[in-house]
């Protein structure tokens, strides 16, 4: 590996300097200066706003909520969903702020490097490309698993896990636009769905199912429940990395503006639909079930497929039987998807990474067509592993061990398990800090990008046109904040969980990911013996991209709009 301290040398951002690719591919000038090589910006305005709608929609929202309401009651389930919700769109708008100043491949964790320390930098890019690898072997369990709703012959098992890889891996070995429409197609297909089924629950809540049943807050005060709560504190504080693990990946839209089509314009497009979103498929649909769905139904406890989505408890409840099949179908849909974005998202951080020397540069080359094809193929074998370390184990084992770990399950670990499983679990601890840790990052990251802008004399956030988070800093101040209470909280449940006795092995398997990042942070420091990065230096060139006159035309057009008229455009792609 080949890593540079920053007291010797600067960091080096790539070849992305003051420069752009046009929608059409071909290299242009930007100012004078030198054109990318590598990255394409293929992905259109359609393309980013329906990565940052449903790209994350999966599991989380499907199943794993249901484990959420059944440990700590309606009102956590609610509370949860919400305070992180407010919380991640105001770290969105952070993001956006520098993500439109400079769209850089693997963005947040490159601002780790630049406005901080390549320490930092350094522990950021390795923790986030560990996340998303064990989120995509764990996928390809959950993926298993959905099938055995129909086939439970485990001798098939390879035969699932393959064509799960292959489908997954082939979207990422065309041009990128093609992830593009496949993205822009399965979160359609995932937004529509999940509208369905609140607008079901809904009709359900009114009477609306074969038994005429209607349902009002009855189900906040049943026996167990402090109002709305189960398990007092712990129970509130377990459902954050429910929440956290059904929302990750929003932070994705930071990581596309590397290959995102004129992002002064799309990306806070994309930014601003991320609040309604968060309100209607999440808060919303929580709320919704809590009304339908007791906290103690026994469906909730220990399944994996649509037999324990609560969406499908309170279908079954209503005296209608069909739906269980569809869910159970769309969720696989859904998982293919967060395959598909887990490779995307490694592998751009792993060309980052590689570009900043924290990585062999052998990571960093692309091809033609603008694909990291050997961090692609790195990325996919090592997610490949994860995947056939997983046929090793039953599929109900290693999904279970995967919501433990992701959703922050706080009930005893078995202390014996196979090498193989001990593998696949490790990394999936790694992974469900991790989207806590990247947006505090992110963060913290927003508030040295204005302080060095203001220290440099930079106006760049005083343009005509400039996208500014909203509220600035108190918002993020609190964000941070509660940013910072969930890991608290999620540290409180690991080492007293709730109904089980404490032990090494739970709370390493529900925190791991936390220590993991701060070792790495700190023998970066130790070895390299860096610097944090002082006001007056931070880079604010290189990387940075000014709007070309189409784009400028653009954000005209937009800004002349009527308040109307803005809310429309968002239909029209």
């Amino acid at each position: 590996m080949e890593s540079k301290p920053a007291a010797e040398s600067a960091p080096d951002y790539g070849n992305e300097k003051l420069a752009y690719v046009d929608s059409s591919g071909v290299a242009a000038e930007d100012g004078g200066t030198m054109a990318v090589k590598g990255l394409q910006r293929k992905l259109k305005a359609r393309h980013i706003q329906m990565i940052a709608i449903g790209s994350n929609i999966g599991t989380g929202l499907f199943i794993g909520s249901g484990k959420a309401l059944h440990t700590g009651g309606p009102l956590s389930l609610v509370l949860g969903f919400l305070l992180i919700g407010i919380s991640l769109t105001i770290m969105m708008q952070c993001l956006g702020e520098m993500a439109v100043v400079l769209p850089v491949s693997g963005s947040f964790t490159r601002y780790a490097t630049r406005f901080y320390d390549p320490a930092l930098g350094f522990a950021m890019g390795w923790q986030y490309w560990l996340c998303w690898v064990a989120v995509f072997g764990a996928e390809s369990s959950a993926f298993v698993l959905l099938i055995n709703f129909w086939n439970e012959s485990k001798a098939l098992t390879p035969l699932w896990v393959t064509i799960f890889l292959f489908i997954n891996l082939m979207i990422h070995f065309c041009p990128v636009r093609i992830f593009g429409e496949v993205e822009f197609v399965i979160s359609a297909i995932k937004v529509v769905s999940v509208t369905v089924f609140i607008i079901v629950v809904w009709c359900i809540m009114g009477g609306a199912g074969p038994n005429g049943q209607k349902r009002g807050a009855e189900y906040w005060k049943l026996d167990g429940l402090h109002n709305g709560i189960h398990s007092g504190f712990k129970g509130l504080a377990s459902v954050f990395v429910t929440a956290a693990f059904a929302t990750g990946g929003t932070e994705m839209v930071g990581v596309v503006a590397g290959e995102a089509e004129h992002p002064r314009y799309n990306l806070p497009r994309a930014i601003k639909t991320l609040m309604w979103r968060i309100f209607l498929f999440y808060i919303i649909s929580m709320l919704f079930l809590t009304f339908v769905v007791r906290y103690d139904d026994s469906s909730l406890i220990g399944g994996s497929n649509a037999n324990s989505s609560p969406f499908v408890v309170a279908i079954k409840d209503a005296g209608i039987q069909v739906l269980p099949h569809i869910l159970n179908a769309i969720v696989m849909l859904c998982v293919c998807s967060v395959g598909s974005t887990s490779i995307y998202i490694s592998s751009r951080t792993l060309l980052a990474m590689a570009e900043d020397g924290f990585a062999w540069k052998f990571f960093g080359k692309t091809d033609k067509q603008g694909r990291p094809y050997n961090a692609l193929i790195f990325t996919g074998t090592c997610g490949m592993i994860l995947a056939y370390l997983n046929c090793s184990s039953t599929g109900a084992e290693v999904f279970s061990w995967y919501k433990e770990l992701l959703i922050s399950l706080a009930t005893e670990v078995p202390l014996v398990h196979g090498l193989l499983a001990l593998s696949s679990t490790a990394f999936s601890a790694i992974s469900g800090m991790a989207f806590f840790i990247a947006w505090l990052v992110i963060i913290a990251c927003n508030w040295r990008f204005h302080a060095a802008l203001k220290a440099q004399n930079d106006d760049t956030l005083q343009r005509p046109n400039a996208y500014r988070a909203f509220w600035w800093p108190w918002l993020s101040i609190g964000a941070f904040a509660a940013f910072f209470f969930m890991v608290i909280c999620q540290f409180i449940v690991s080492v007293w969980p709730i109904k089980a006795k404490s032990s090494a092995s739970t709370f390493f398997s529900n925190y791991i990911g936390v220590p993991i990042f701060l070792v790495m942070w700190a023998a970066y420091k130790l070895i390299f013996r860096t610097k944090w990065q002082k006001l007056t230096e931070i880079d604010l060139r290189t990387g940075r991209r000014e709007p070309d006159p189409e784009e400028i035309a653009k954000l005209e057009h937009y800004a002349s709009l009527t308040k109307g008229q803005r809310i429309l455009s968002y239909v029209h792609f």
